[in-house]
């Protein structure tokens, strides 16, 4: 669904970037030997780490076994099999009386996530039998009350830039790496969703507001109305020979939109102005903060696709498209590891339509945050 809100170029780098995340990304497996000796039994799992939702793993092997069982503490569920191996899967309620969610306790300010679940193990030979007991790691959602999160970063930008005049003639190009600091506060409570968000670069500055108000609630999913507005500047349009102006861009869409705790998709309709010219706007966005979802997780999401015209009475000549996507992943308490791509293709009409004015711009972010929720 994602693949839609980019172009070609973008969806080469975002498949590149999806092969070198796969490659470092093979399930973790965990050996532990029961006993050793001439029976000896090993017990194999992976990943070492039941998730809510997902399943294990569970190999057992003991060479000369005539059979192996693996059994919940308190009985509810059982596996076997008649050879010297067990392989079985197991979801985060095995051994669960009653089915449901769990999520994990807080203790002294601490969130519990590991429950540690009881299994026992036989191996039978000959008719004689012996126990083990193994615990088997789950990890338990953390249930969210968080409703306010700020978030603060740092991310090295690397952007391609042209602006092309006639017969493609290139009256600006560049390659460069810059800074952007970014400060983010998002508000999740009762019927709203709130954030605010600020750029701060040496060629890009930024501010804008999301809003999303609730109308209708439903079972799981919400409808609701959003609001987005927004103000730009860039200081690369005039460079090299290019008599295109720098000017300040303001932005406002309404729309409807779907709403669950921490998540907005909208599809929003607008205007777009830089004191000279007024543009209509038509854009689907897409916001999701896993922290303020009802279980926490740790990605942040946030898709835009924007396009902007006028100008023309049929076939616009005056066009801004903007196609953006920026994840972050939470990777040691609340410092989290954000990357992005954006694209972005702009259209100016002269007295001739072939010696139209066009400029694009790509860019990969890298860089961390720091988020606080409270």
């Amino acid at each position: 669904m994602l693949a839609a809100f980019f172009s070609s170029d973008t969806r080469l780098v975002g498949a590149a970037l999806v092969v070198v995340a796969l490659a470092g990304c093979a399930l973790p497996s965990a050996s532990t030997q029961l006993t050793a000796g001439p029976e000896p039994i090993e017990v194999r799992m992976t990943p070492t780490v039941i998730y809510a939702g997902q399943r294990a793993q569970v190999l057992v092997r003991s060479p000369g076994a005539d059979s192996i069982a693996l059994e919940s503490e308190n009985g509810l569920d059982r596996y076997w099999s008649t050879d010297s191996v067990l392989s079985v899967w197991l979801g985060a309620d095995f051994g669960e009386a009653a089915a449901g969610e769990r999520f994990a306790p807080e203790w002294r300010g601490h969130t519990l996530s590991h429950l540690k679940k009881p299994v026992r193990i036989a191996s039978c030979r000959q008719g004689r039998c012996r126990t083990y007991h193994h615990e088997l790691t789950v990890k338990l959602p953390e249930q969210n009350q968080r409703v306010v999160a700020v978030t603060a970063g740092w991310s090295s930008v690397f952007a391609r830039r042209t602006i092309r005049g006639g017969d493609r003639t290139v009256l600006f190009q560049e390659a460069l790496t810059s800074g952007v600091w970014s400060l983010q506060g998002e508000w999740s409570a009762g019927r709203w969703n709130g954030r605010l968000q600020g750029l701060l670069g040496a060629e890009d500055r930024g501010l804008w507001l999301d809003l999303s108000r609730m109308l209708k609630g439903g079972d799981g999913l919400s409808y609701g109305l959003a609001m987005h507005a927004g103000v730009t500047q860039s200081d690369w349009l005039d460079g090299g020979s290019s008599p295109l102006p720098n000017r300040t861009a303001y932005r406002i869409g309404l729309g409807p939109s779907i709403m669950v705790k921490g998540i907005t998709a909208s599809s929003q309709f607008g205007i777009y102005t830089d004191g000279v010219e007024t543009l209509q706007i038509a854009s689907t966005r897409l916001s999701v903060n896993g922290n303020l979802t009802s279980v926490r997780h740790p990605m942040t999401i946030t898709a835009e696709k924007t396009f902007a015209f006028g100008g023309g009475p049929i076939v616009s000549r005056r066009r801004d498209a903007l196609e953006r996507l920026t994840a972050s992943i939470r990777v040691v308490d609340d410092f989290a590891l954000q990357v992005g791509l954006s694209a972005q293709r702009i259209a100016w009409p002269t007295d001739d339509p072939a010696d139209d004015l066009r400029a694009s711009d790509t860019r990969i972010i890298l860089g961390g945050q720091y988020t606080l929720t409270w």
